[in-house]
């Protein structure tokens, strides 16, 4: 029986990787995609070092599958098919898991019952696990999540083969957890999250472990690990000068794990016996640890090395152990901060966008709206209750996963329902997201030791989705959909009543094992990167902005990351050096702009890049100050702008001035003006960049127009936009509106121009001597070229944002000053006729009509849906009003004010307006009515 299992079991596991990588593999994203992806791909491409604490072993496997996925054209697909590959794994390995806990109360599969039951079980576990929302959006991507979660659910399986074996060598298997566990920390930290539920699960399991002190002492010292990385690697090693000898490198992974495998091992020789036998154990332990673990020396080895991406600069123990401790990013403990809340407990453990752990919850598997994990909607809609109970269902399901199994394993059911309470609830304190509506605790401090000046500073609230910190959580959720599914068939099949066995439990059976279809068909669309180059493309684009050897300061991740990724990975556009704001604030990363290639002019050597800091900010009220090698004077932001001068802006000004105008400086348009040091005055767009011009910009003149329409035209890449290809997300969706305001700019900019060309036009029109014949051709062909340049830049604007109103509303405005009344209409009747609803295009659409006194019919009909939709109350009754006077039907405008009055008591402009009307009905000769009608607006 046990073979015809494992063959069957086989069989199902291969079946549920295969559906997996199959949903994977047609949603996978075909290049780059934001956030920390393009740092991934530019990394592991070139062997260097990501953000803090580092994923050594990750930029290990990027480079490799860049290397074995040849065979595919593009780089971060192949970086992409390597996480699709891990994650359809993970299926497995949790189907795996399922059925490893069913037979655990259910025994071995030995008829078709036990079959069914056992398998519907681990298919439903296995498919649920990976296809929530979360878990499916890293699958994606070559995002380090999923491999972590890999490892994660590598160790639950073994744990739990381990506490059912039979074999006096099973310990070995315990071996394989901890090496793995340490080793998954080279992918993410995330992986020795199991490490304390599976020693409280050995200990419960095997009570001669229980009572070794051994085994906590040696558990101690590796478990370090899990609270503080440095203790586990402090030992004096890597020198603060860098690194000279392979020696020094080994000497680095110190700390309680060395110690631990010298005390052990010292041990281990000293004793005989069963005692030995202890000791070595503990031996391999800590060594396997610290093998495990030791793909961290790629980080100071690579670091040495200097490559182009080198993220605090980790080569020496110092910077090392820093690094490891994440000081980029404060130098707070994160258990002491849980203890002060960023954020309501209502908005970290309910349902809040960026961060509610209970919308990320309840929307895993399915959601009615995508507003259910933003807002809160049992409040805010009457059957919200309801819908509630509804997306608890799983969870109920869930609950009853848990009685059973503890009900008939205890010590396997206390195991995993920590786990998941350990990655879910616990979660939600130990990161402590801020919502933005509570400080830091030492600013707080600070704030009231100043005698609470001002408003109390508040955290930003966290910039993206974090659900992806839950990706555990919602993995295991989907184990226990398979354990509850397994546990009911169990109920089913077992029940006293027969007509339930043989009708109910098959028919449950049937409907459990199509269930995932429900994840799959609900996520499919929101959770499919299929045709979105949207991340390489823009990158592409920004790069292409800069001319030759150009400086780019950009803002944040997505406009860095992906730029990173083409240059490192791409070769595109090398010459072109990026400048991270946010990062200028760090000396490691001021130095390597000075000394790596392509190199940004800094003057300044280490001991005076060492010594910035932020300051206050000393200029109290608006001061010139004059740029002696760049020879410009700038206005500098006042304390009340801004009240401290960050690293980031002393370098900003510094590296303009120390550059002479050598090399062409760009800021991103993401950039926001806080962060221009003065420099506004001398900026000029051109395309997704402002270029820095020696000299002050005039207002006419603030954008390129030549060099963006260029750009534009004949550069910019836009694959997937507009035909419905590529799926906007939140991320995606900020920053195509860079593309619109661009179309917007050049529109804006050509708008006056268009005006003074027609004038120029009509007022050559009326001259009939033969040089202004000639002139008039001329200066009429360059006027409809440049209104026929607008409105064609304006369409294919509307053609990559169809949902832009911009666009449209832009068009229509231009189209009616230059005469084209007609054009403009039939545009915005095609507009309507696709959002019907939409109040600007509904307004524009009058205006049209309100010049063509042959359709003063159609135009009132349509001001009385504008009333209807009452987005402008007094505005649209008066422009209804206003027609019914031009028609002369006085009544009519009378009511229409009166329907206002009745809505709007206490209104004076309305009893003003209807005594107008009612002057203008007594002498309807008086021509003087627009002027009274304008008056009336205004007042």
């Amino acid at each position: 029986m046990e073979q015809i299992h494992a063959r069957y079991n086989r069989i199902f596991a291969l079946g549920v990787f295969a559906i997996a990588f199959v949903v994977f593999i047609m949603t996978v994203a075909p290049t780059v995609a934001f956030w920390d992806c393009g740092e991934y791909i530019a990394a592991g491409h070139t062997m260097g070092v990501p953000h803090p604490p580092g994923n050594p072993l990750f930029m290990i496997m990027l480079r490799v599958s860049s290397i074995l996925f040849s065979f595919f054209k593009d780089i971060g697909y192949r970086m992409n098919f390597l996480v699709v590959l891990f994650s359809a794994g993970t299926a497995a390995i949790m189907y795996l898991t399922v059925v490893r806990v069913i037979i655990s109360f259910l025994g071995i599969p030995d008829n078709s019952w036990k079959r069914i039951t056992t398998y519907v079980g681990g298919v439903v576990g296995g498919l649920f696990s990976v296809t929530g929302s979360t878990f499916w959006f890293s699958a994606v991507e070559a995002s380090e999540a999923n491999p972590s979660m890999f490892f994660v659910a590598l160790c639950t399986w073994l744990i739990l083969v381990w506490a059912q074996s039979k074999d006096p060598k099973r310990d070995k298997l315990l071996l394989m957890i901890v090496y793995i566990s340490f080793l998954g920390i080279g992918v993410h930290m995330y992986s020795m999250i199991i490490l304390i539920p599976v020693f409280l699960y050995i200990v419960l399991t095997d009570r001669e472990k229980l009572t070794d002190l051994r085994i906590w002492l040696t558990a101690i010292a590796i478990g370090i690990a899990v609270l503080d990385l440095n203790l586990f690697v402090s030992l004096p090693g890597l020198p603060d000068k860098g690194i000279s000898s392979i020696q020094e490198v080994f000497m680095a992974l110190g700390g309680t794990g060395i110690i631990a495998i010298i005390v052990n091992g010292v041990m281990a020789l000293c004793t005989e016996g069963p005692k030995r036998k202890k000791w070595t154990f503990c031996f391999w332990v800590a060594t396997l640890a610290v093998v495990g673990f030791s793909s961290h020396l790629y980080i100071p080895i690579r670091s040495s090395l200097n490559p182009i991406i080198d993220e605090n600069d980790p080569q020496t123990r110092t910077s090392f152990v820093d690094y490891l401790a994440r000081k980029q990013y404060g130098s707070e403990s994160m258990i002491s901060r849980m203890f002060w809340r960023r954020g309501s407990w209502g908005h970290q453990f309910g349902i809040e966008g960026h961060m509610g752990y209970g919308g990320f919850h309840i929307t895993q598997f399915f959601q009615f709206k995508p507003t259910d994990r933003e807002q809160n909607f049992v409040a805010t809609e009457s059957t919200g209750f309801l819908k509630l109970i509804v997306y608890l269902m799983p969870t109920f399901f869930m609950l009853f996963g848990w009685y059973h199994l503890y009900k008939r394993n205890k010590n396997a059911g206390l195991f995993l329902i920590s786990l998941f309470i350990l990655t879910s609830v616990m979660m939600v304190l130990y990161i402590n997201f801020a919502d933005g509506t509570r400080p830091e605790f030492r600013d707080y401090q600070y704030w009231v030791q100043n005698g609470k000046p001002g408003p109390m500073p508040v955290v930003h609230r966290e910039v993206r989705v974090r659900d992806y910190f839950f990706a555990a959580a919602f993995m295991y959720l989907g184990m226990w959909m398979g354990i509850a599914a397994g546990a009911l068939l169990h109920a089913l099949f077992t029940n006293k009543n027969k007509s339930i066995r043989t009708t109910l439990a098959p028919v449950a059976a049937v409907l459990l094992f199509v269930s995932p279809a429900l994840p799959i068909t609900q996520n499919w669309e929101r959770s499919s990167r299929k045709g979105d180059w949207v991340p390489y493309d823009y990158a592409y684009n920004l790069l292409m902005s800069c001319e030759q050897n150009g400086i780019l300061f950009t803002n944040g991740d997505n406009d860095t990351f992906p730029l990173w990724a083409l240059q490192e990975a791409y070769g595109i556009r090398k010459d072109v050096r990026i400048v991270n704001l946010s990062l200028l604030n760090t000396k490691w990363y001021i130095k390597q702009l000075r000394d790596l290639e392509p190199k940004v002019p800094i003057t300044w050597n280490d001991t005076e890049v060492d010594a910035l800091d932020h300051t206050l900010n000393p200029i109290t009220k608006p001061t010139q100050v004059t740029m002696p090698n760049a020879n410009i004077v700038i206005m500098p932001p006042t304390r009340q702008e801004l009240n401290a001068l960050r690293i980031q802006d002393n370098m900003v000004a510094h590296i303009v001035d120390a550059n002479k105008w050598k090399k062409p400086i760009y800021f991103a348009v993401t950039v926001s003006d806080d962060n221009l040091m003065g420099l506004g005055p001398y900026l000029k767009m051109q395309g997704l960049a402002y270029r820095v011009m020696p000299h002050v910009v005039q207002e006419k003149d603030r954008l390129d127009i030549a060099k963006t329409v260029h750009l534009l035209d004949s550069v910019f890449q836009y694959r997937g936009l507009g035909d419905g290809t590529a799926r906007l997300n939140e991320t995606s969706e900020k920053l195509m509106s860079n593309y619109a305001a661009s179309y917007i700019q050049l529109a804006l900019s050509l708008r006056d121009p268009l005006l003074k060309m027609k004038q120029e036009v009509a007022r050559l029109s009326s001259d009939t001597s033969e040089a202004s014949k000639q002139l008039l051709t001329e200066k009429k062909k360059v006027y409809e070229d440049t209104l026929n340049l607008v409105i064609r830049q304006m369409d294919k604007c509307k053609s990559l944002m169809p949902d832009d109103w911009r666009p449209r509303i832009l068009a229509h405005e231009i189209l009616m000053l230059n005469d084209r009344q007609q054009e403009a209409e039939e545009r915005m009747r095609e507009a309507v006729k696709r959002f019907p609803d939409d109040i600007r295009y509904l307004r524009a659409l009058a205006q049209s009509l309100e010049q063509q006194p042959e359709k003063k019919d159609e135009h009132v009909k349509l001001l009385k849906d504008i009333v209807a939709l009452g987005s402008d109350p007094w505005n649209d009754h008066l422009s209804l009003a206003r027609a019914y006077i031009e028609m002369k039907e006085y009544d009519s405008a009378t009511k229409v004010i009166q329907q206002y009055t009745n809505a709007h008591p206490g209104d004076r402009r309305a009893a003003s307006f209807i005594q107008q009307i009612k002057q203008l009905a007594d002498k309807p000769e008086d021509t003087a009515m627009k002027e009274d009608t304008a008056k009336a607006v205004v007042n």
